[in-house]
């Protein structure tokens, strides 16, 4: 006999219980084969697109550097130090004249000038080296945030 009892277990012969599973295959397929076919790759990261700046066959100028040095008694006077230049500029004069040199050397205005000095340096000569610098027709003028005293 066959059949369940009052505890609800089967007496008798055993069935089997079998799943379907050819359905939930071919629906795994097409899902998967779905994904595939809609999927859209990306471009490899860390691919920045650029373009370096056109030169007109001329050569790329680097920053003129002044450096100031405090000479004399409690730094009293000043000497001016330019990049390229193995003699130091004694006067705001000099200075002006060989900026000037630089900037028809150059043929261009957009040098960028930097002006840096010491802590023993007084503010107007830092000042006067900036003036010299614009008087000279120089359009990027900076002083270094380094410069005690620099606004900044």
């Amino acid at each position: 006999m066959t059949g369940r009892t009052k505890k609800g277990r089967w007496v008798g012969t055993r069935r089997s219980l079998r799943l379907p599973l050819t359905s939930m295959i071919d629906v795994t397929f097409l899902l998967l084969l779905y994904f595939l076919l809609t999927t859209t790759f990306r471009q490899a990261e860390g691919q920045i697109p650029g373009d370096l700046p056109k030169t007109d066959g001329r050569r790329i100028a680097r920053p003129i550097l002044i450096h100031l040095r405090a000479v004399g008694p409690g730094g009293a006077g000043v000497l001016y130090e330019m990049s390229g230049i193995d003699d130091s500029i004694r006067s705001p004069k000099g200075l002006y004249a060989k900026l000037t040199a630089r900037r028809q050397q150059w043929g261009s205005t957009e040098v960028p000038v930097v002006i840096t000095g010491r802590s023993d340096v007084r503010w107007q000569y830092v000042v006067e080296a900036f003036n010299q610098a614009v008087r000279a027709g120089f359009a990027k003028v900076g002083i270094d945030p380094g410069t005690p005293g620099a606004p900044g």
